[in-house]
């Protein structure tokens, strides 16, 4: 620029400032973009970090963190294509699973180990109310030993404080309609649960049939928690979903409430019966 400016004439001295300006606002804008490339790649990898340093105050969970990335960090090395494919596949199923866990509900497929922490929650500390329906399709229904098993620990927390109310839907046979009580193949695990203290409703399936969605098994621990366990025709667990979510919570509670209109107390229901034979027998006399 000194030399165009001493020799060069005015029309060149015009055109050369031109051009250096330019270059100076390329080079300035090419600064800002890289600048922002910059800022976002420090950005996303405050992302990624973000999570390790979120779970390094919960050990338990920052090993199983480290543990994963250890086991990806291994598969990376691997130079199998298709082992690499189908652990892909495998661990999509995995992420799936954790993010549900994430949400607050944890899913149980054929199996009975569903009963591990439906009886944490039953013996929690704080629970004041546990409300379950049971759905009652066979004789067989909670008759096998982990069944037993979580009867006994119903007994058990009843006695220590706890409420427990219950709504039993009977099927067909074991509620036949023009009797009184429920049949005798399902009436002495009814009789020995309002014994131990446990409050009792009894609906017969028939009434439900225009309230389909209320036909379900499911609990609800307090304010805390619901869980719903699907059951083949058999009364073997199919799945059994527990969910922490407040939404899911409400839901079991409105329709506990719903199948409270149709549903008639177990007690009211023997004092009725009872009363109705004393009169009979009077009669007889």
């Amino acid at each position: 620029m000194v030399l165009v400016s001493t020799f060069a004439p005015l029309p060149a001295q015009i055109a050369v400032l031109g051009a250096c300006i330019s270059i100076l606002a390329g080079l300035f804008l090419a600064y800002v973009e890289q600048d922002a490339d910059r800022e976002q790649r420090r950005a996303e990898l405050l992302e990624k970090l973000q999570v390790p340093v979120a779970l390094a105050p919960e050990h338990d969970l920052f090993d199983l963190y480290s543990a994963f990335a250890n086991s990806l960090a291994g598969l990376a090395k691997h130079p199998d294509q298709i082992l690499r494919q189908f652990a892909v596949l495998k661990l999509a199923l995995v992420i799936e699973q954790v993010r549900s866990l994430a949400e607050g509900v944890i899913t149980f497929t054929s199996t009975e180990t569903w009963r591990t922490v439906y009886e944490q929650l039953l013996q929690s500390p704080g629970l004041q109310l546990y409300r379950s329906v049971s759905w009652v399709k066979t004789p067989d229904y909670w008759q096998d030993q982990p069944g037993h098993q979580s009867m006994r620990l119903n007994f058990f927390v009843a006695k220590q404080g706890v409420m427990i109310e219950r709504i039993v839907i009977l099927r067909g046979k074991l509620w036949p309609a023009n009797d009184d009580l429920p049949a005798p193949l399902i009436r002495p695990w009814i009789d020995e649960q309002h014994v131990e203290g446990i409050n009792l409703w009894v609906v017969r399936e028939a009434d439900l049939i225009n309230e389909p969605d209320l036909l379900c098994d499911f609990g609800i621990y307090d304010e805390r928690a619901t869980g719903v366990q699907e059951l083949d025709e058999q009364s073997r667990t199919v799945r059994f979903q527990l969910s922490f979510v407040v939404s899911s919570v409400r839901l079991a509670q409105d329709r506990w409430t719903r199948l409270l209109l149709y549903a008639k107390d177990y007690s009211e229901l023997l004092d009725s019966v009872q009363k109705k034979n004393r009169i009979d027998g009077n009669e007889g006399n």
